[in-house]
C-alpha cells in the first residue's frame, strides 16, 4: 500500500494543473479572455515538461507494447503512411517492425501516439486534472518528428487544445477560424490564401500554445528531434444538450406521437402549441446540474488494478472510514427510469433502482478521488444510510464501485 500511495503521489507531483499551464496569468482570466475564444501563446522554458515523458519512455511504449494503427500512425505530408509499410503480418501475429518505422521517421514522417493517457500514469493524471478543471473530456496524443516535413496539413480540430512542447523545437502556423464554433459533421470555409497568420515562429522546448476549436494551424519539424504532447479537450455543447434531451423526451408520449398530417391544419396547429408546450416543460425538468451529470457518467473510468484482493470476490464490510470510488464509470447520473417510472442508477446496461436521495449521494462519486462513508451519507437519516450501504454492497459486486481500493 505504502509503495503504491508513494508512486500515486510522485505521478501527481510530476503534473501540472491549469494554473501552471497558464501561469503568469489567473485561471479567472484565461477563462474569461481566451477558453473557447482566442489562441495564445506562452514562451518556453527548457525542461519544463521533461518529467512528464521522455524519449527513454517513448522507447520504451514502442518496445513493449503491442500498438499499430489507429493508435501508432505514422504521417507525412499530410497522408498515412500505408500501414503495411511499417507493420509486420505473420499469419494472426501483428507487431510493428521497428526498423521499418525508424527508416520512415528518418525518411521525414511523423510519429503519431494517440491516447497516450492511457499509456503513461503521468499524462494519464494531467487529461484528468484538466479535465476536472474545465468540465471537458479530455485524451491527450503524443507527436515526434525529425526532418522538415509537416504531419499533418493545415487543418482545424473540433476541440480545443493545448500544445506543450517537451523536447526539441517545432515551427508553427496558426490562423483565425473561417467559422466560429464550427462543430462535428460540418465543413468550415478554406482560409483565404493572403490570410495574416496569428502566430508564425519557432516552438521553444517548455513552450505552450492555446488554440480554440475551429483555429486552422500546422506543424513542422525543424530538422532536429522534437516531441510534443496535443491536450485534446472537448467541452460539451449546446447540441450535445439538444441530444441528451432527446433521450429524455422519449418518457413523454407526447413526442412519441405522429404528427397529426392528415387531420388538417387546425390539427397540426394545436400539437404544435403542445409541443412548444411540452419542451419548455421538458427543458426546466432537466437543468444544467442533470445534464453534466450525465456527461460525466457516459464516460468510461480509467482502469485500476489492486490484483489478487478485488477479484476473490468478497463483498466488502462497510464502516464509516470505508474509502469509496467508482471504478467503471468517470460518474453516476441519478435518473427516473421511463420504463418503470422509478428512480435509479444505469450502472452499464443495468438499472439500480434506489431511492432519489441514495440517487443524488452516489451522484457524488467519482473514479478520480476516494470518499469516506461518513462523508457521503452525510445529510441522510438511519433509513437512508442503510439504503446507501446495502447500495454500495450491490455495486461493488457489480463492479461499478471500489471499497478501500488500495488498502
Amino acid at each position: 500500500m505504502a509503495e503504491r500511495d508513494q508512486g500515486q503521489l510522485s505521478r501527481e507531483a510530476a503534473t501540472p494543473v491549469l494554473a501552471d499551464l497558464v501561469a503568469p496569468l489567473q485561471v479567472a482570466d484565461f477563462l474569461a479572455q481566451y477558453w473557447n475564444r482566442a489562441f495564445h501563446a506562452w514562451p518556453g522554458q527548457a525542461g519544463r515538461f521533461a518529467a512528464l515523458i521522455g524519449w527513454d519512455e517513448i522507447n520504451h511504449v514502442l518496445t513493449t507494447q503491442r500498438l499499430e494503427p489507429p493508435r501508432l500512425i505514422l504521417v507525412k505530408g499530410g497522408k498515412n503512411v500505408a500501414t503495411e509499410r511499417f507493420v509486420h503480418v505473420s499469419g494472426n501475429n501483428r507487431r510493428i517492425d521497428a526498423g521499418a518505422v525508424t527508416a520512415q521517421l528518418a525518411q521525414g514522417a511523423t510519429l503519431v501516439l494517440s491516447f497516450v493517457d492511457e499509456m503513461v500514469p503521468r499524462i494519464g493524471v494531467l487529461a484528468d486534472r484538466l479535465s476536472g478543471e474545465l468540465g471537458a473530456r479530455c485524451n491527450i496524443n503524443l507527436y515526434a518528428g525529425w526532418r522538415a516535413d509537416n504531419g499533418f496539413d493545415l487543418h482545424w480540430d473540433r476541440h480545443d487544445v493545448f500544445i506543450l512542447q517537451v523536447a526539441g523545437r517545432k515551427h508553427w502556423r496558426v490562423h483565425r477560424p473561417t467559422r466560429d464554433f464550427a462543430t462535428r459533421g460540418e465543413e468550415a470555409p478554406p482560409l483565404p490564401k493572403d490570410d495574416v497568420p496569428v502566430f508564425d515562429g519557432i516552438l521553444e522546448e517548455g513552450a505552450i500554445l492555446y488554440i480554440p476549436r475551429g483555429w486552422w494551424h500546422v506543424a513542422t519539424p525543424v530538422e532536429e528531434p522534437s516531441l510534443h504532447l496535443t491536450l485534446a479537450l472537448g467541452p460539451p455543447s449546446g447540441q450535445d444538450y439538444l441530444r441528451w434531451l432527446v433521450g429524455q423526451a422519449l418518457a413523454d408520449p407526447l413526442f412519441r406521437t405522429d404528427w397529426p398530417v392528415a387531420r388538417g391544419e387546425a390539427a397540426i396547429t394545436q400539437y404544435w402549441h403542445e409541443l412548444g408546450a411540452a419542451l419548455q416543460a421538458l427543458h426546466a425538468a432537466h437543468p444544467p446540474a442533470a445534464f453534466l451529470a450525465a456527461q460525466q457518467a457516459e464516460r468510461v473510468a480509467r482502469p485500476r488494478f489492486t490484483l489478487p484482493e478485488f477479484a476473490a470476490g468478497t463483498l466488502p464490510r462497510l464502516d464509516d472510514e470505508s474509502r469509496l470510488r467508482l471504478a467503471s464509470a468517470r460518474g453516476l447520473a441519478p435518473v427516473h427510469d421511463p420504463a418503470s417510472g422509478g428512480f435509479g442508477l444505469w450502472v452499464g446496461e443495468r438499472f439500480q433502482a434506489c431511492s432519489e436521495a441514495v440517487g443524488a449521494v452516489l451522484g457524488r462519486l467519482s473514479s478520480g478521488n476516494d470518499m469516506r462513508f461518513a462523508a457521503l451519507a452525510d445529510g441522510l437519516d438511519a433509513a437512508g444510510r442503510r439504503e446507501l450501504a446495502a447500495t454500495v454492497v450491490r455495486l461493488t459486486a457489480a463492479g461499478a464501485i471500489f471499497v478501500d481500493l488500495d488498502a
